[in-house]
């Protein structure tokens, strides 16, 4: 989210003389491309026979679909850069007509957007009158400025998008697919997208049947499923990119260590795929006692800590919904959990402190401190991923397909591979990779698969 400093201080100016330049370039493009396929091409056709007069001529109409393909990249960067000046210039005078307005009726705005009094009203005669007045135009400003904020944060948004679509455009060839991947929500756009990479962004390495869960546990409570996937992707443990699975020695010799710490000397201990405390847990458990049954029909929450920290840390599935619930709890308080990135460090630290920065800063991370400033940076950085990713699973397997057969097309003796935050290994390595792997045989559980057996009981230190 776009805060109230950056707004004001942006230079719309500067993006239209970067579209200016796009725009030179691209019609540079086109010149070359007009000269190669209709002056050189044409001259080969009437000097040049045979074979080799044939291959030259293909050359020269190839370069020039080349330079057509970078002029409507050009072109596209252009109007990419002509809309965000645009909207960004209609934004700020929205902002700056409400920063007039509050400053004329003693108002101060947060970088959120949200006003109040910049002075406490003194008690004086005929104060309820005032209060009234003044809410009301608290109220106006707010709207406002939020409104300015919210239409600046969208075209940001909307840019960034584009822009990475339009720089894997430089791998596209073929004119015809360049003017298809123009359209932000084609597959092909969607998949350069994804072909830059994950830029230092861990994966969020979760087997399918967690996924799974992702999907049933955002329709089961209405909390989305980026939230989940953000929360999933925060939480991951080392283990897990050590092992690369749920289910390894390592991971097995870590987990079990952590339920035991959990279960004797330090109850506070975090649990669990999504690193939850017990006392956490409880609470969500009291909250939502018949979602959470036993086979044997009684809740959870009725089981012991032992018991249910062997839970946690043995049902990965759990895990998920129970942090799906924990972020819906959080949501029913209206105070600072407006968005996802509200709540998202909110199911760190759920305290006054935050909800009420939350409050004033709204989405913005520069005022925030410590783990939450980092915390809600990292929402940041890992959010396009996910929009990205979860725009690719969304598609069906026949569009993904024909999609990787695209991008091989214009890359011809080339592997050319995707590498999506979530789902399947980097698609196209080792073969079309649309669906994550199958376990390696019937007696290898699938990771993540939770032991049917209970975990040991902890043995008790001696003299207790």
């Amino acid at each position: 989210m776009i805060s109230v400093k950056e707004l004001d201080a942006a230079r719309p100016q500067q993006w239209r003389d970067a579209a200016d330049d796009a725009l030179r370039a691209a019609k540079q493009c086109a010149t070359i491309a007009d000269y190669a396929r209709d002056e050189m091409a044409d001259t080969l056709k009437a000097n040049w026979a045979g074979d080799a007069g044939r291959a030259a001529r293909a050359n020269f109409v190839k370069h020039a679909d080349d330079y057509e393909a970078a002029e409507i990249a050009l072109k596209a960067l252009a109007k990419a850069y002509d809309d965000l000046a645009a909207d960004i210039t209609d934004a700020q005078r929205d902002l700056r007509s409400g920063l007039d307005y509050a400053s004329r009726h003693g108002l101060k705005v947060y970088p959120s957007g949200r006003a109040e009094l910049a002075a406490p009203m003194a008690t004086a005669p005929g104060k309820d009158a005032y209060e009234a007045e003044a809410d009301r135009h608290i109220r106006h400003t707010t709207e406002v400025v939020s409104a300015a904020l919210q239409q600046a944060s969208r075209a940001d948004t909307e840019t960034a998008a584009r822009l990475r679509t339009i720089e894997g455009l430089t791998a596209i060839k073929d004119p015809e697919l360049a003017r298809q991947a123009l359209d932000p929500g084609s597959p092909l756009a969607i998949a350069l997208r994804l072909s830059g990479g994950l830029d230092g962004v861990h994966r969020i390495n979760v087997p399918p049947s967690v996924l799974d869960a992702v999907n049933e546990a955002a329709k089961e409570t209405g909390v989305s499923r980026k939230l989940l996937l953000a929360t999933l992707w925060q939480e991951q443990q080392w283990y897990q990119n050590f092992d690369r699975g749920l289910r390894s020695p390592v991971s097995e010799a870590w987990r079990v260590a952590e339920w035991i710490a959990a279960s004797s000397f330090k109850p506070d201990k975090s649990l669990g795929i999504t690193h939850m405390k017990l006392e956490t847990a409880r609470t969500v458990l009291e909250q939502y006692p018949d979602q959470f049954l036993l086979e044997d029909g009684r809740s959870l929450r009725d089981v012991s800590d032992t018991e249910l920290a062997a839970k946690i840390e043995g049902n990965p599935d759990l895990d998920v919904r129970l942090s799906a619930y924990l972020l819906r709890h959080n949501g029913d308080d209206p105070e600072g959990s407006d968005t996802d990135k509200q709540l998202f460090v909110l199911y760190a630290a759920d305290t006054p402190q935050v909800r009420g920065d939350n409050e004033r800063y709204g989405d913005e991370s520069e005022y925030r401190e410590n783990v939450v400033r980092t915390r809600s940076e990292s929402w940041d950085k890992v959010e396009p991923h996910l929009d990205d990713a979860l725009a690719w699973w969304d598609l069906s397997d026949k569009e993904r397909a024909d999609t990787m057969a695209q991008l091989q097309s214009q890359a011809p003796g080339e592997q050319v591979s995707l590498n999506p935050i979530y789902g399947a290994t980097p698609v196209g390595e080792g073969g079309p990779g649309l669906r994550p792997p199958a376990p390696a045989s019937p007696s290898d559980p699938e990771p993540g698969t939770p032991d049917p057996s209970p975990l040991p009981a902890p043995v008790p230190p001696e003299g207790s």
